[in-house]
C-alpha cells in the first residue's frame, strides 16, 4: 500500500480512500496503479473511483476496436507518463499564448499539405562527437580560480511525501506560514492583519492574510476571491470599475498566499477589496557581486536524442568555449567562463509529447544521456557544470524534482559536475542564483490574461512578486506534497533563470537579473502545430563581478 501511495505522490496526485481500496482489490495493485498513472490525461488533485472506472471503460473500448494498422514497437518509457493530445488545450494555447493569428484548423491544413516534407528522414546518422583541436597558447583565466558552489535550497535527499492527507496539510501550512511571515514583516500595508474569525461589520476597514481557496469572475465582470486562514474563510469582491484594484485581482491565482485590505459595503452584505498585497521583493534589490573576474553561462533545453538537435550550432559552442572561435572580446569571455548552469531538459526523453518517437535519433533514454555525456566531456575541465532535471528528463514528473539518480550521474565523467534538483537555489562566489526549469510558466500564462507564454521574463516578474514558482495545485505543473514547500522563493536571488519555453530573453526586475536560457533544438512538429518558433542556440552569460548580462549567438545566419 505504501508503494502505491508513493507512486501517486511522485505524480502529484492524492488518492481518495475509496479509490485506494478499489486499487488494492486488483490482482496486482502496483501494476494497476502504474497503468492508471500512464492513462491520466491531467494531473488531478484527487483521484476518485469514478475516474478509475472511466479509465477502465475507455481502455475496454479501445480493446474492442482494433487499430487499422499494426502496432509499432513501443519506445522505452521514461519515468514520466506521456500526456495525451488535448485539442481544447491546444486551441486555448493558440488563441492566448501565440502571436500568430493562424487558427488550429489552418495549422492542420498546412500539416496535411506539407505531409511529405514533414516526414522525418529515415535512418539518420548517429550524432558524431566533434573533434575539438587544442588552441596553441590558450590559457583561460578561469583556470586560476577554484570553484565556489554553495547550495542554499534543494529537495534532493530531503523527500518526505508519501501522498497522505497529512502531507498535503503540511505543504499548505508551510506555504501559508512562510509567506504570511514575509507579508507581515516586509509589507507594511498588512502589518496589522487580523485572523479571519475576528472580522466584524463594525470595522471601518481591516487587513487580512490568507491562502486563496477559490477565485472566479462573476457574470457582471467583478472578481470574487475566497480567502482562508487557520481560523476561517471569507468571500471578498473586487469591483470591475475599481481601476486600481481590479487589475491586481486579475493576477490572483488559486492556492497562493496574499494580503488584502478591505471594508464592508454600506449594507454590510459584501466585503469589498480596497487593495491586494503580494509578498514581492524590495524595490531595489542589493545585488551581490564577487571580486573574482569569472562568468557563468546558462545552457538550457539541450534535448539530446532529438532529430532536431542543433549539432552544427552545438559544435560552434564547443569550439568557442575551448578558445577556437570568436573575436578577441568573445574569446576573453570564454577565458573567464567558470560555470555552466544546465536548468533541465538535458535529453529529449521518451513519450513526452504526441508523435515524439518519430522525431528521435536516439530511442533509448540512457543512450541519450550517454551521448550528452560524450559531448560535455569536450568542455574544459576547469569549468564546473551544474546539472538539473526538467520535464523531459528521467526523474519524477512532480515538482520539486530531486537530482538525477546515481545510474545517470555515473555516466558523466571527466569534468567537475554538481547535480542539483529542480528548482534549486545556490550561490557562485557569493552571487545567489535561483534556477528553475520553468514548467509552471504555462500555468501562469494560461491563468492570467495579461501574460504570454512566449514572454517568459514577464511571467518571472510575477513569480517574484508572488514569491512562488508554482502556486496552483492541479494545473499543468504536477506538484508533490512535500512537507516543506520548495517552490517558495524564500531568499531573493541576484539571478533568476528559467528554460522550458525555448526562448532567449534577458531582463531585470528590481535589480534582479532575469534569464530565459534558450534551447539547442530546432522546431518540432508539435511546436509547428502550435505555430511556435523557438529562439534557439543562444547562450546567456553573466559576469559575476560586474553583474552585466549578455548573449552569445550560435544560431545560423541567413544567407
Amino acid at each position: 500500500m505504501k508503494e502505491i501511495l508513493r507512486l501517486f505522490s511522485d505524480h502529484g496526485t492524492f488518492v481518495q480512500p475509496e479509490a485506494l481500496t478499489y486499487i488494492a482489490s486488483k490482482d496486482n495493485p502496483t501494476d494497476f496503479a502504474g497503468f492508471l498513472l500512464g492513462s491520466l490525461r491531467e494531473y488531478p488533485l484527487l483521484l476518485t473511483v469514478d475516474a478509475i472506472k472511466d479509465i477502465e471503460n475507455a481502455t475496454a473500448q479501445l480493446k474492442e476496436t482494433p487499430a487499422p494498422v499494426p502496432v509499432a514497437k513501443a519506445p522505452e518509457p521514461t519515468l514520466a507518463p506521456a500526456p495525451a493530445v488535448d485539442k481544447e488545450m491546444q486551441k486555448r494555447m493558440l488563441s492566448k499564448l501565440l502571436s500568430s493569428p493562424k487558427t488550429l484548423a489552418e495549422s492542420e491544413e498546412d500539416d496535411e499539405e506539407d505531409t511529405d516534407e514533414d516526414q522525418p528522414a529515415e535512418g539518420p546518422e548517429p550524432l558524431k562527437t566533434p573533434i575539438i583541436k587544442p588552441v596553441h597558447g590558450w590559457n583561460p583565466l578561469a583556470r586560476d580560480y577554484d570553484s565556489e558552489v554553495k547550495v542554499i535550497s534543494d529537495v534532493t535527499g530531503k523527500r518526505t511525501s508519501e501522498g497522505t492527507t497529512d502531507d498535503f496539510a503540511s505543504l499548505f501550512k508551510h506555504r501559508y506560514h512562510d509567506l504570511r511571515e514575509i507579508l507581515h514583516t516586509q509589507r507594511r500595508e498588512v502589518s496589522t492583519a487580523i485572523p479571519i474569525n475576528r472580522l466584524k461589520k463594525t470595522m471601518p476597514d481591516f487587513q487580512l492574510i490568507g491562502i486563496v481557496k477559490n477565485v472566479r469572475t462573476t457574470p457582471n465582470g467583478h472578481r470574487i476571491i475566497e480567502l482562508e486562514d487557520e481560523t476561517g474563510c471569507v468571500t471578498l469582491m473586487a469591483l470591475k470599475n475599481f481601476t486600481e484594484v481590479f487589475p491586481l485581482a486579475s493576477e490572483v491565482m488559486l492556492d497562493e498566499v496574499i494580503g488584502v485590505v478591505g471594508k464592508f459595503s454600506k449594507q454590510g452584505d459584501l466585503i469589498l477589496i480596497q487593495n491586494i498585497i503580494f509578498p514581492d521583493v524590495k524595490i531595489q534589490h542589493e545585488r551581490k557581486r564577487t571580486e573574482t573576474p569569472v562568468c557563468a553561462a546558462f545552457l538550457s533545453d539541450i534535448h539530446m536524442g532529438s532529430k532536431m538537435f542543433m549539432a552544427d550550432e552545438w559544435t560552434a559552442f564547443l569550439r568557442w568555449i575551448n578558445g577556437d572561435l570568436g573575436n578577441s572580446r568573445q574569446r576573453d569571455v570564454a577565458s573567464r567562463l567558470k560555470y555552466l548552469v544546465l536548468p533541465g531538459d538535458l535529453v529529449d526523453g521518451i513519450g513526452i509529447y504526441p508523435g515524439q518517437e518519430k522525431e528521435l535519433s536516439i530511442t533509448n533514454i540512457y543512450d541519450q544521456y550517454k551521448a550528452l555525456a560524450a559531448q560535455l566531456a569536450l568542455i574544459p575541465d576547469h569549468i564546473t557544470i551544474i546539472v538539473q532535471p526538467g520535464n523531459h528528463d528521467a526523474v519524477r514528473p512532480a515538482e520539486p524534482q530531486p537530482a538525477f539518480e546515481a545510474e545517470i550521474r555515473d555516466l558523466f565523467t571527466g569534468a567537475h559536475y554538481e547535480f542539483l534538483g529542480n528548482p534549486c537555489s545556490f550561490s557562485l562566489h557569493g552571487v545567489e542564483i535561483l534556477s528553475y526549469h520553468g514548467q509552471s510558466l504555462l500555468d501562469y500564462s494560461t491563468n492570467i490574461q495579461a501574460l504570454s507564454y512566449n514572454e517568459p521574463t514577464e511571467v518571472m516578474k510575477l513569480m517574484l512578486r508572488k514569491r512562488h514558482l508554482a502556486p496552483t495545485y492541479g494545473g499543468y505543473t504536477p506538484l508533490a506534497p512535500e512537507h516543506n514547500d520548495y517552490m517558495i522563493i524564500q531568499s531573493v536571488p541576484d539571478i533568476f533563470v528559467t528554460g522550458h519555453v525555448h526562448t532567449s530573453k534577458l531582463d531585470t526586475y528590481r535589480g534582479i537579473t532575469l534569464i530565459n536560457a534558450s534551447s539547442w533544438q530546432s522546431q518540432t512538429s508539435y511546436q509547428k502545430m502550435l505555430n511556435f518558433v523557438p529562439d534557439s542556440a543562444k547562450l546567456p552569460i553573466v559576469d559575476l563581478k560586474t553583474g552585466n548580462a549578455t548573449t552569445m549567438d550560435f544560431s545560423k545566419k541567413s544567407t
